[in-house]
């Protein structure tokens, strides 16, 4: 389990995307992409972003999540789905964000930040967005393929 002190420091670090060639071809439904990338400050902590889009019955249904080390859940935004019950016994609606908490993992939902487009039609622009959140600093060196989108 991660300190809060460390998944801070893992969700601001600046990061740079590992991606062969300069392509990103967004998932269909029912598919699944995975993006790694590395910090920039020593090119040792590695990081893996998952795009979802295995919901079968709502083809808007998408889940961005960010891990460190393939292990440790960081942040998750969920698009088009369920409202979410936290552990106080609130409710946040969907989209919204989940962000590690000590002692919680990503059990705590929020609502998006401001900087995180909320159109569940522009699924490509909240993927952007997501990156620009979670500080990869290579996001504008890709292209974006839109083939998977509705």
């Amino acid at each position: 389990m991660l300190t809060q002190k460390e998944a801070d420091y893992f969700i601001n670090v600046l990061k740079s995307l590992i991606h062969k060639g300069n392509v990103i071809d967004f998932p269909a439904p029912t598919e699944q992409l995975i993006i790694e990338a590395e910090s920039n400050e020593n090119n040792k902590d590695k990081f893996k972003f998952y795009i979802n889009r295995k919901g079968k019955y709502n083809i808007g249904k998408c889940t961005y999540m960010s891990r460190y080390k393939n292990t440790h859940d960081l942040l998750r935004i969920d698009i088009e789905g369920p409202s979410h019950d936290n552990p106080d016994g609130s409710t946040v609606e969907c989209p919204h964000i989940h962000i590690y908490r000590e002692g919680y993992n990503l059990a705590w939902a929020y609502p998006l930040p401001e900087i995180i487009d909320t159109d569940p039609k522009n699924l490509l622009q909240v993927l952007i967005d997501f990156f620009e959140y979670i500080k990869v600093t290579n996001i504008k060196e890709f292209s974006y393929q839109e083939g998977g989108l509705v």
